[in-house]
């Protein structure tokens, strides 16, 4: 009896104790559900933070987007949604910092450029400019591309670009293209058909070949172009609300930090196959890809310098040593192909 006892007593006491919290986000995505940045690095991270917590942060995803893209930080500080991904070019005004990845000739491999980001923004970014009332949890680019010609003779050189009709996206692949003599109409990735379709520009720059054929504007390819570094890639900022963060365990909190940033970034790995194997189909379809030569190449530097050192002035204003850190991501980019 006295066993019995103590057991019930045992079984009361755990009873009341309270069960380890659970947390649900509501977390935003804009995307088309088989896109691959979705399918193949935010539904992945994802599952890690559900495996890292046991179960205790979970994750619900709304069918359709609770915002639209440029609004998707505003969304989660208002408590629309409690976490999302947002592009940083949608950011600009505010954090100048974040536009770093999306200057000219900066790229060179996904998973190099994602990791080079997070870890540059580890040691100049953060802390500086912070996003306001939200967790930062990751930082992921996609890839790019270069200077797409609707004839079928390539851009071999500055000359062959001045004065020639563009699309692209607005900000700094617009201003890359104006540097360049360009005249540019840009615009949401979302209207890139009816432009370009509509004859409306003779030219077109830095979306992928994956996302032209998502797009359906690969058939208007004339000739490509290759440049070192392209002229823009995308990048892409993971952040929950803070206030939601802040209700996570601690130790709850810790697991997902492991899961996230650099860890989260490598997930970026996922880009360049899939790129490789679009740009396969755009040969097959009978387009032509060239490199830039040096000439050219050193032409595109000289001609895009202003815009990077626009980028380094509006970023030193938020207290960043930004030449120090583009040069430590163009550095670390470098390192991270070398295996470290």
């Amino acid at each position: 009896m006295k066993l019995l006892k103590a057991g019930l007593l045992a079984a009361l006491i755990a009873g009341a104790q309270p069960a380890a919290s659970e947390t649900t986000i509501v977390f935003n995505n804009f995307l088309s559900p088989n896109d691959a940045l979705w399918t193949d690095v935010m539904l992945p991270w994802i599952a890690d933070v559900e495996k890292a917590t046991e179960g205790r942060v979970k994750f619900t995803v709304p069918a359709s987007s609770l915002a639209p893209p440029p609004e998707l930080l505003n969304a989660v500080q208002q408590g629309v949604a409690d976490g999302a991904f947002q592009m940083v070019s949608f950011l600009r005004a505010a954090h100048p910092e974040l536009q770093m990845p999306l200057l000219p000739m900066t790229y060179f491999g996904n998973e190099e450029t994602s990791v080079a980001l997070w870890r540059t923004y580890e040691k100049f970014f953060k802390g500086k400019n912070d996003l306001k009332d939200v967790e930062l949890l990751g930082l992921v680019t996609t890839p790019p591309n270069s200077l797409i010609n609707m004839k079928p003779t390539p851009f071999q050189s500055v000359a062959d670009i001045k004065g020639v009709k563009f699309w692209s996206l607005p900000g700094i692949p617009a201003e890359t293209l104006t540097a360049l003599g360009a005249v540019v109409t840009p615009g949401p990735a979302v209207r890139m058909y009816e432009v370009i379709s509509g004859g409306v520009v003779d030219a077109f720059c830095c979306i992928n070949y994956e996302s032209l054929e998502v797009f359906n504007v690969a058939q208007y390819i004339g000739a490509g172009t290759d440049i070192p570094g392209h002229l823009f890639a995308p990048a892409f900022a993971v952040f929950v609300r803070a206030d939601v963060f802040a209700g996570i365990s601690a130790e709850d909190q810790a697991a997902i930090r492991a899961v996230s940033g650099e860890v989260l970034a490598r997930r970026g790995s996922f880009g360049d196959p899939v790129e490789a194997a679009a740009r396969q189909r755009i040969a097959a379809m009978g387009k032509t890809v060239v490199p830039a030569s040096e000439t050219f190449v050193a032409e595109l530097e000289a001609a895009v310098a202003p815009v990077r050192a626009a980028w380094i002035e509006a970023t030193k204003a938020k207290g960043i040593d930004a030449a120090a850190a583009l040069d430590y991501y163009l550095a670390q980019q470098a390192a991270v192909k070398a295996g470290n």
